[in-house]
């Protein structure tokens, strides 16, 4: 009979989690850390991960913070030294880190632009490529995790033109490494959730006429909550989803649904 608590735990296992000192990417965090995975997280400013640096210490897991800005090959490399030499290598990867920046199409800068597309797109590419040759792709085995947004399923009037771009892009590139890296028995998957609160969009849903527009088209009547995307990426990258991959899994209320 197959162990399906087995399945759907990480124990033994080596995560890292781009953007996981703050927002869904702590949350992620969190959760891997409760389910039995060993976390290494990493992002400019590591000391904001001391409380996921407790709860690893409490439940008897490994967990490193890093300082590392994902644009940068160089600190991509240093990165994955450290956790080569403290871990010996990674088995799931989930790429959290991703910025946007409001601003209408017909005004959008090249220099933003470019910054926005830098993070959400480039920087993914660079940490998935040299994790999968490092550290995936010799043992053959791997789960990836990739945090796109409905925003890149349908199009909106909040001035996101960047993000979308960045986002869209982000599930092809999902599908493509799906299909490329199979061979190696590496899953590749995104999780597209609507609106969660985190630090980088609170201004938005502290606005009341936003807020009832937003969940006015969302059939379950809410946002998303944190909980439920550490859960999606929980799912995903066990191996209860080993035949699970090129996904972009809507986490999102039923919004798509309706459109």
């Amino acid at each position: 009979m197959t162990d399906y608590q087995k399945l759907f735990s990480l124990a033994g296992k080596r995560a890292l989690i781009t953007g996981g000192t703050g927002g869904l990417g702590s949350q992620i965090a969190a959760a891997f850390l409760q389910n039995g995975a060993d976390v290494a997280v990493c992002g400019g400013h590591p000391e904001k991960a001391d409380p996921l640096g407790e709860l690893a210490a409490s439940l008897g897991r490994r967990f490193l913070a890093l300082k590392c800005n994902i644009t940068k090959p160089d600190e991509v490399t240093v990165m994955l030294d450290q956790i080569a030499d403290s871990w010996g290598g990674l088995d799931i990867l989930v790429n959290s880190a991703g910025i946007n920046r409001l601003i209408r199409a017909e005004e959008y800068d090249d220099e933003t632009f470019a910054q926005v597309m830098d993070l959400n797109l480039n920087g993914l590419h660079t940490v998935t490529r040299e994790v999968g040759r490092r550290f995936m792709i010799p043992k053959n085995y791997g789960r990836i995790v990739n945090l796109s947004s409905v925003k890149s399923l349908i199009g909106t009037t909040e001035n996101y033109i960047a993000y979308c771009a960045s986002k869209g892009a982000v599930n092809m590139y999902t599908k493509q490494l799906a299909c490329e890296w199979g061979k190696y028995l590496i899953t590749v998957n995104a999780i597209a959730p609507t609106f969660v609160r985190t630090p980088i969009n609170s201004f938005q849903l502290d606005d009341p006429v936003f807020y009832k527009k937003l969940t006015d088209r969302i059939p379950l009547g809410r946002i998303g909550q944190e909980a439920d995307i550490a859960s999606a990426a929980l799912y995903l990258s066990s191996d209860a989803a080993a035949f699970v991959s090129g996904q972009v899994l809507c986490v999102d209320g039923g919004l798509t649904a309706m459109q």
